[in-house]
Parts: structure tokens; C-alpha cells; sequence
């Protein structure tokens, strides 16, 4: 295995970044700079190679799009445009502009996944991160019956359950280490949320130190893309996207399909009798509906394998994004001890109010520990970008550019969390800044961004986080530990 990762990376060095930059190089736009300056628009060139070279050196997408809307706002504009792998780029920074585009004028656009061809990869091309126009509408409209606020008190009892779990873990791990891993028993929580809510799994991952089969199949699709060797299949995917199709080159390893395909099978069969309000059975009638027998479109699509597309495309963006949620707030709360015991005062208030124990009403009247998670997101967001593609001409508000289908726009999240226009002292930790006497943070906060396409998930995010720190906080002082990196 180490000969094979070596002969990959001497591979990816020395074949295929040449080749992707040469690439790059031949499909540069030289017309980029002539429309955005005719347009009166900040004009940053084509950042084709060294979006690349960035790249390759592991420096992430969310650093280098920030570094762009900082070059954006030292030149004192409001939005600026580059070309980037032949398409024309706007980057705005305007929380006005940004409102229009994810809102407003949604309907001009989509998301950036419709530039991928992933007609090869069944599993990915039907989730609802991929799916695009009246499929996803269709789709996102059934779906969110599986998270509105009635439903989401439906799940506490069981994130409640896994709380005290949590609690049971910590106590165990502490009795082994005086120095734990709080990101790995944030994962376990997160995990066995995850798998009882949305596929009716015990999935036992608090229950033991090491990895359930359930943390090996979600960890092994990230884990897949921690180095620049292993980026090559979304790479090629969106340079090379007809040649993608042609030879069926897949995101989703076999292995993965094949756990969700047997999860999809197992509650296919065991369906009757089973409440019919959990997530698996809004997927099946979902499907019944719009692409069944009865359903509203002629479609081919078979029922097993759009189930199994769809319970792996929904379970695979919350596990993580919470985990990071909830790990990066213990590290603040690590970092401000006077935080961390005002948040405590609160929980141990909540608890000895509700005959010292939790209920759904009483974990939504907290208010300071959604001030210190909101405060959190915008430091340290799990999501960097928000990205849109032109879908129809969108004449740009109070300018004279027109964008053109297939253009596309990048709001970089960290770059409007940490502009000192919008966020005075940015850099500070100061959930005040989130109280009831504050002024809107609007459209410069996004973390779950805005408008139609929001965060089909961001309740139960909300819910999953402030469940773990009501039990950690509780029963545990988080503490900085000597050796420190600071993300």
C-alpha cells in the first residue's frame, strides 16, 4: 500500500498537475478582463495556474477564495471578477448584492454542481447536492418534510439518549487518558445521531473506543480526498467531463453504495408496520410520487438505487459539518474559561428549572449558548464557500455587467465573517455581538446560507450542537491543553 501511494503521488506531481496546468493554460479566456472591465468591474485576471498551484501545495479553496475577496476589499470594491478553468468569475462582497443572488433573484440561478458531468456516477448525479432544476425543486419540496421544527422535536428524545451517552463515553475515556480527543467523541455523537435519525440504525459508535463499521464507510469517502494524489477523480470529473462520462468515472467508492444499497434493502423490506414519518419512508414516498409508477415524471430511475443515492447524499453533509460545529466550540470555550462558565450558568439553570433534566422547550428558550454557537460559526464556519451558476442572462444590480449563462459566482463565508465593515474586531470572540440588542448580522453571516437553497438540515445542526454542549458543560470543565494548534 505505501509503494502504491507513492507511485500515485510521483504520478500526480510529475503527469497530472503538468497536465491539468497546461490545461488550464490553453482554456484561459483572454475576454474575461475585456467583460468585466467594459462592465466598470474590479477585473483580478485569470487565476486559472495559480488557483492550481494552490491547489497542489494543499492550500484549500476556502483560504484562496478568501485571499480573493480580501484583494476585493483592500481595492475598496464591492465585487470583482477573474476567469478560472475558462469561466467567467464574479466575486461579490456586498451583503446587499449577495441577498439579491440568494434570494430575490434566486431563480436566475444554481448550484455550481451542474458544471460537474456526473452522468457516470448514478450514486452522486441523484443525490440532492447534485440534483438540479425542476428534479431538485421536486425533490427539496418533499424532503423538508423530513426536517421542520415538528419533526425535529420528534428526534430529541433520541439526540437526548445520546447526550447521556456522550456523557458515559467522555467519563470512560478520561478514566484511560488525562489528555482525550474531544473531535473524536464529537465524530461518535454526531455519528449516532446521524445513523438512528436518518436510517434507523443503532449504530453503537459511543458504545466503543475504536470505529464501528458505520465510522469506517462514512469516514472512507473523506478520507479519500486528504491529499492532492487522490483529488484526481473530482479534477477530472470537472476538467475533463465528457471523457468523465464516456469511461463511467465515479465519486463514490463501490463499497460505500453497497453499505447504503443494503440499508435501502433492509427497510424496503421491513417497512410495514414502522413509523412512517422517519427519513427513510420520506425517500421511498418521495420517489413513489415523483418517479414511481404514480409518480410525476417518466423516469427509469429504479427504486432501490435512488434510495440508496439519496439516504447517502443526506446523511453524508451533516455528520461532518456538526462534528466540526460542535468540536470547534468546546475549543473556544477551551480558550475562554469566563464564556464556558456563563454558557455553564445557563445549562445548570435550564436543567434545575426542568426537574434536572432537558425537554425541547426548554433547550430553545437558551439564548446564550445560541449567542456562543452563532459566534462560532463565524469564526470558524465548516462550510467556506457559497458558489451559484448563471442559469439564465442576470443583469447585475446597480451595474452595467450582464452575467451570461454559465457564469459563475463564489461568496467566499469566511471573507464576509471576518470583513471589520461587517464584524467589528473580527478576529475577537465575542458572542455579544449575536445578542438580542445587536443589530441583524443579515447577509453577512451565512453559515447556513440564505434563500431557497439554505441548509436543508441547519434546525437539526442547531439542535445536535447544543444537546452535546448541555451534557459536556455539565459534567465536564474543557480545558486548553499545553500543546496547542490553533486552526
Amino acid at each position: 500500500m505505501a509503494l502504491l501511494e507513492k507511485i500515485t503521488k510521483l504520478v500526480s506531481r510529475y503527469f497530472l498537475l503538468p497536465l491539468v496546468t497546461l490545461y488550464m493554460y490553453l482554456i484561459q479566456n483572454p475576454k474575461s478582463r475585456e467583460y468585466y472591465k467594459s462592465a466598470g468591474i474590479l477585473d483580478l485576471g485569470d487565476v486559472s495556474i495559480n488557483y492550481v498551484n494552490n491547489f497542489s501545495r494543499q492550500i484549500s479553496s476556502t483560504t484562496y477564495w478568501m485571499e480573493m475577496y480580501n484583494r476585493v476589499k483592500e481595492a475598496g470594491a464591492s465585487l470583482a471578477g477573474c476567469g478560472l478553468a475558462g469561466h467567467d468569475i464574479l466575486i461579490p462582497r456586498s451583503p446587499a448584492l449577495i441577498k439579491s443572488i440568494l434570494v430575490k433573484d434566486a431563480s436566475h440561478f444554481d448550484r455550481v454542481g451542474n458544471l460537474l458531468s456526473l452522468k457516470g456516477d448514478y450514486i452522486a448525479s441523484k443525490t440532492l447536492l447534485c440534483l438540479q432544476g425542476e428534479d431538485w425543486t421536486k425533490t427539496r419540496a418533499k424532503f423538508e418534510a423530513a426536517f421542520t421544527p415538528s419533526k425535529i422535536r420528534r428526534n430529541f428524545v433520541q439526540v437526548d439518549k445520546l447526550g447521556k451517552e456522550l456523557v458515559q463515553y467522555l467519563n470512560r475515556e478520561v478514566e484511560k487518558e488525562a489528555q482525550i480527543n474531544f473531535g473524536q467523541a464529537a465524530l461518535k455523537f454526531t455519528t449516532d445521531v446521524t445513523g438512528s435519525t436518518m436510517l434507523n440504525l443503532d449504530t453503537g459508535s459511543l458504545r466503543t473506543r475504536g470505529p464501528t463499521r458505520f465510522e469506517e464507510i462514512l469516514d472512507k469517502l473523506f478520507s479519500s480526498f486528504d491529499n492532492f494524489a487522490n483529488w484526481w477523480k473530482p479534477g477530472f470529473i470537472q476538467w475533463f467531463p465528457r471523457i468523465a462520462t464516456y469511461f463511467k468515472v465515479t465519486l463514490v467508492d463501490e463499497e460505500i453504495v453497497e453499505f447504503y444499497r443494503n440499508v435501502a434493502q433492509f427497510e424496503m423490506n421491513n417497512e410495514k408496520g414502522r413509523d412512517r414519518n422517519n427519513f427513510v419512508s420520506v425517500v421511498r414516498s418521495t420517489w413513489e410520487e415523483l418517479y414511481g409508477n404514480r409518480g410525476l415524471y417518466d423516469s427509469s430511475d429504479h427504486e432501490e438505487e435512488w434510495i440508496t443515492a439519496n439516504l447517502f447524499g443526506m446523511v453524508l453533509p451533516g455528520y461532518k459539518t456538526t462534528e466540526t460545529l460542535i468540536a470547534m466550540c468546546a475549543y473556544v470555550l477551551a480558550l475562554h474559561q469566563d464564556v464556558q462558565d456563563k454558557v455553564r450558568d445557563e445549562i445548570n439553570a435550564t436543567f434545575e428549572s426542568n426537574q434536572d433534566d432537558l425537554d425541547f422547550a426548554a433547550v430553545n428558550r437558551m439564548t446564550y449558548i445560541d449567542m456562543v454557537i452563532n459566534e462560532t460559526l463565524r469564526m470558524y464556519s465548516p462550510i467556506g464557500l457559497v458558489g451559484r451558476v448563471c442559469k439564465k442572462e442576470y443583469p447585475v444590480p446597480d451595474t452595467n455587467l450582464v452575467l451570461k449563462v454559465g457564469d459563475v459566482i463564489i461568496i467566499s463565508l469566511y471573507g464576509l465573517h471576518y470583513d471589520e465593515e461587517y464584524h467589528e474586531n473580527p478576529e475577537i470572540f465575542d458572542p455579544e455581538r449575536f445578542s438580542s440588542g445587536v443589530k441583524n448580522k443579515d447577509f453577512s453571516f451565512l453559515p447556513f446560507t440564505q434563500g431557497p437553497r439554505n441548509c436543508i438540515g441547519s434546525r437539526m445542526a442547531m439542535l445536535e450542537t447544543k444537546m452535546a454542549l448541555c451534557y459536556v458543560l455539565r459534567n465536564f470543565k474543557l480545558t486548553r491543553p499545553q500543546k496547542l494548534s490553533f486552526p
